[in-house]
């Protein structure tokens, strides 16, 4: 009984054609340990291991060339063989991933209909922007008021996002200010800010009347993702924020 493998079987083994075992024959890479009487190949469980290394080296792009210097050195435990594969893999699964991350976040710009380049949504948003977008397309993706957001903001080019994310910084700090300053939310001065920050929505993202401005403050009070950078800013403010909404949408009443 022997332990030599035919050509299919070996290549059956691999998980490879016959075809590429001969040409691996043929270039030296990984040779058969000998031939039968009637010539046909025969490999040994040596030969299978060697061919077994050889296909999972290129599976990982290395060239014959590399994999053969790989193979013929002598001084390569088994165990070396197993660390080099697995900083390839390291190495590969560290490149998809980051390419993993570029589709995401193009993904994310689409869902919330941003037709920006990368660089001009970094220059824009910041790097944590997927996060933004994907939360938001999870929370409100099937509302009437993301489906506007996205069908309005497609068409925006860079500087109309810079314009209106300049126009809501002004907003937003007159409103830190203002609570820094002990005005009450119930001022009219908090309230007019509050007012320009449903007409900003108004005008840049869905319609917005006084009923959606409480809805999008009970958010800000939930200390949700929005609720969350207005407290970065100052401890607090989201509360503000909502409170003044809240006394802004009671004066219309």
């Amino acid at each position: 009984m022997t332990d030599d493998y035919t050509v299919g079987t070996a290549a059956e083994l691999a998980g490879v054609s016959v075809r590429t075992l001969h040409h691996y024959d043929q270039i030296g890479l990984v040779k058969p340990s000998r031939r039968s009487d009637a010539g046909y190949r025969l490999y040994s469980d040596a030969d299978v291991q060697a061919l077994n290394r050889a296909v999972f080296y290129r599976e990982l792009g290395l060239e014959l060339g590399e994999i053969a210097e790989l193979l013929a050195d002598n001084a390569i435990t088994d165990e070396d063989h197993l660390q080099r594969q697995r900083e390839l893999l390291t190495e590969q699964i560290s490149r998809f991933t980051a390419m993993v991350t570029v589709i995401d976040k193009e993904l994310a710009a689409r869902a919330a209909g941003i037709g920006l380049t990368p660089r001009q949504r970094r220059e824009v948003f910041g790097q944590d922007f997927v996060a933004h977008a994907d939360e938001a397309a999870r929370k409100w993706g099937n509302s009437k008021e993301f489906v506007q957001r996205k069908q309005r903001t497609a068409r925006y080019i860079q500087q109309d996002w810079t314009r209106l994310r300049t126009e809501l910084a002004a907003i937003n700090k007159g409103l830190a200010e203002a609570m820094i300053n002990g005005l009450p939310p119930t001022d009219p001065k908090a309230m007019d800010l509050a007012e320009r920050h449903r007409k900003h929505t108004d005008r840049w993202f869905h319609d917005c009347d006084h009923a959606t401005h409480r809805e999008l403050a009970e958010h800000y009070r939930n200390n949700e993702r929005s609720g969350q950078n207005y407290d970065e800013m100052v401890p607090g403010l989201s509360r503000y924020v909502h409170d003044a909404i809240v006394a802004n949408a009671e004066r219309s009443a």
